[in-house]
């Protein structure tokens, strides 16, 4: 076992859940009073019963996981001080990392040059919210005549992106401070990064119906907030409605010590199976060989890949360069 693994299997341990720890520096004069009554309010409605509580006492604070005592005080929790913060969290110096970098890239890698840009602060809530919003704005939008009405679409699904943004705020290592939660929206495709891999019992093979979460408190608040789907549903809603707009499958990719997925767009959904993998190595590593296709697909026949490679060209997804034994592929943008 790493050190990075062993690491993850404390930190998502029952006895240790990260989100629940004492947010230092904080105090329960940062709570915003009216955003937890929201939250009564919205519990209230879903159980049909009316929420009676005027005051905001500590014991309340306590079940919810909002407080807790630590060393003999009565502190903020984590997942308090995040979701329920008056002010923005990241405006306290060992908070400033939790924000989420969002990027719009010309074409389809980072060498392309940036079209828009927004690092996003704020409450865990808000930043689902401007993260969405972000990504709206950077997706392309058609429009159809259905009968007298004239309907408006996005390249990829509303109620999709809205699951992969909810799920990196709900579901990131906010014990890792190394880097951030970040969005890349490419000419081809949208990713979404987390710094932290899936927890212990998640794997990428079991992850629709898996429903282990790193941070419980977090998302139990956060689903009374309307912010999450019931449990084990997300990921299901994402791959039913990225086949309702007859696009590809999102592609996870788990690390050590990160979580990737990847939508992919149109023009990459016309691909078949070995083209994503070649797609996916040409990405990573900016160019790729016939050699290095070989290796990727050992039972796929050479004249299989030269035809393959061919219908990437014909799709403007890859050119040609170089001659001979040096010829190569890289992306087009």
């Amino acid at each position: 076992m790493t050190d990075n693994e062993m690491r993850s299997l404390i930190d998502n341990s029952k006895k240790f859940k990260y989100d629940i720890i004492a947010a230092e520096g904080t105090s329960l004069d940062d709570l915003s009073k009216e955003k937890i009554l929201e939250l009564l309010i919205k519990s209230g409605e879903r159980t049909q019963r009316r929420s009676s509580i005027k005051e905001i006492d500590f014991e309340l604070l306590k079940n919810l996981g909002i407080a807790d005592i630590f060393r003999g005080k009565e502190k903020l929790t984590l997942a308090g001080f995040l979701i329920f913060a008056k002010d923005k969290p990241q405006r306290k110096q060992q908070f400033s990392r939790y924000v989420i970098r969002c990027v719009k890239y010309q074409g389809s890698n980072v060498a392309t040059d940036i079209i828009d840009s927004l690092d996003i602060d704020g409450t865990l809530d808000n930043q689902i919210d401007d993260m969405q919003k972000f990504v709206l704005r950077n997706i392309r939008k058609s429009a159809e005549i259905v009968g007298t009405r004239r309907i408006e679409k996005y390249e990829y699904p509303e109620k999709a992106i809205r699951e992969i943004v909810a799920n990196a705020v709900i579901h990131r290592d906010y014990n890792s401070t190394e880097t951030y939660t970040q969005v890349n929206i490419f000419e081809d495709r949208i990713e979404v990064f987390n710094p932290g891999c899936l927890p212990p019992g998640v794997t990428i093979e079991n992850i629709k119906d898996a429903q282990v979460s790193r941070n419980e408190t977090i998302a139990a608040r956060l689903k009374e907030l309307d912010y999450l789907e019931e449990y084990g549903r997300g990921i299901d809603i994402v791959f039913n409605e990225m086949q309702k707009w007859n696009l590809l499958l999102p592609i996870f990719k788990n690390t050590s010590n990160s979580f990737k997925v990847i939508l992919m767009g149109q023009k990459l959904s016309k691909l078949n199976e070995r083209q994503v993998k070649i797609w996916e190595h040409l990405v990573e590593n900016k160019t790729v060989k016939a050699k290095e296709c070989e290796n990727l697909l050992p039972q796929t026949p050479r004249i299989t890949l030269n035809h393959d490679l061919k219908q990437m060209r014909q799709l403007g997804l890859i050119s040609q360069r170089g001659q001979s034994k040096n010829t190569y592929y890289n992306t087009s943008f």
